[in-house]
């Protein structure tokens, strides 16, 4: 028989089962953007170039299938298939960190909610439908998984290298929730030889990526003028007319061009969108300030402000993306994921600080329930959130103050 917290965790499950399928009602744009097709058109049939496994894979299914896959519908299929396995990992996370916070199921519900608001709409907009970073969230999920139940951690290896050979992006977007939790679970381990475990598969699970990406940024481009006019022919057949493909992706990933003078437009609107969003999104900001305020200075001890110090700093790995590269919606997302999904996190390993914490607010939130409930409402102005441009909100205003 079921007990009552997991009847209610079941309930909560299934509600956001339902406010996944009411997302694909509101949200889902049917539609892949030309770079999500381009990229299946890399493969390493001349080399190991960035981004290629994808369409390695591709093209090996479609060697033995007896139809034609090198095709829009193809691509199609395999995005909405992807985006459901992504679900389906949110799903499985949930119900891994609701098994962890028996103690603390308001305080895990809260944020399981907000998490869900941003998380679930962001792969069903024509700017991410299909986007390799749906891949990379299903890995990184994955990972964190398998962290928390501390299970089959060794998968962690093949899985960040697949996931940098998915997208070199990895190693700057999604590498630090999994190098994060190792390292909480090295400083917290007492046995020497979990300490032992938690070093090797640290450092393995950062260079192993790291190395990829490496060889990818420098090296691999050598094979660039042998595949160019085969990459864009088979690209265009991809694409939904069968004429047009990213010229600006093939350019860089490819031929190892740089492309910065082909992006001022998307530069232009970074400068624009994100002083309009941090002053839109500065009642989260200013509670997140203050939340991890209170967080740091409930750690005294030399092991607490360790994991404090991680935490806080990881998503600096952003910084080389934010300023050289422009898909500000994805960067803000991230930023955002991390946050809440580490917060879980945290008090599933039952971190004894952030669980005084998340309890002293919770206590302030349901001592304001209108203003807690306007504030969640007050999130979903910022969803889905895009690549290029950070969210409709943003976009809507910029627009009419810059004619953009």
């Amino acid at each position: 028989m079921l007990d009552t917290k997991q009847k209610n965790d079941i309930k909560f499950m299934i509600g956001i089962v339902l406010f996944m399928i009411l997302s694909v009602v509101v949200y889902f744009e049917k539609r892949l953007d030309i770079m999500n097709t381009t990229v299946y058109a890399f493969s390493y049939r001349h080399g190991l170039v960035a981004r290629g496994v994808l369409g390695t894979f591709l093209e090996i299914w479609d060697k033995y299938s007896p139809v034609d896959l090198m095709s829009y519908h193809t691509i199609y299929q395999i995005s909405e298939a992807a985006t459901l396995v992504y679900f389906v990992m949110l799903l499985w996370m949930t119900g891994t960190i609701l098994k962890h916070c028996r103690d603390h199921e308001i305080e895990a519900k809260i944020l399981l909610g907000c998490l869900m608001i941003f998380a679930v709409p962001m792969f069903l907009t024509s700017d991410n439908f299909g986007r390799l970073d749906v891949y990379l969230m299903i890995i990184m999920l994955f990972c964190m998984i398998l962290i928390l139940e501390e299970k089959f951690e060794v998968l962690i290896l093949p899985s960040v290298a697949l996931a940098a050979l998915i997208h070199e992006g990895f190693v700057f977007m999604n590498l630090n929730i999994i190098l994060v939790l190792l390292f909480y679970k090295l400083l917290t381990k007492q046995e020497k030889k979990e300490k032992v475990k938690y070093i090797a598969l640290l450092v393995l699970t950062f260079t192993i990526p790291s190395i990829f990406f490496l060889y990818f940024e420098f090296f691999s481009h050598r094979f660039g003028t042998d595949v160019y006019q085969e990459t864009i022919a088979l690209a265009k057949k991809l694409s939904v007319d069968g004429k047009t493909y990213h010229k600006q992706v093939v350019m860089h990933e490819i031929m190892g061009m740089d492309i910065a003078g082909m992006e001022k437009k998307h530069h232009r609107w970074n400068r624009e969108d994100t002083p309009i969003f941090l002053v839109l999104f500065s009642p989260y900001i200013i509670l997140a300030v203050k939340f991890f305020y209170s967080y740091v200075k409930k750690c005294h001890t030399k092991v607490d402000k360790w994991l404090a110090m991680s935490f806080l700093i990881a998503p600096l790995t952003l910084l080389p993306e934010i300023i050289l590269k422009v898909d500000y919606g994805r960067y803000m997302f991230a930023i955002c994921f991390y946050y809440i999904v580490m917060t879980l996190c945290y008090i599933s390993m039952q971190e004894k600080n952030m669980l005084e914490t998340v309890n002293q607010w919770k206590n302030i939130l349901l001592q304001h329930k209108i203003w807690s409930v306007a504030g969640v409402c007050y999130l979903f102005m910022f969803v889905p959130f895009r690549g290029y441009r950070i969210c409709d909100l943003v976009t809507g205003i910029v627009s009419r103050l810059f004619g953009n």
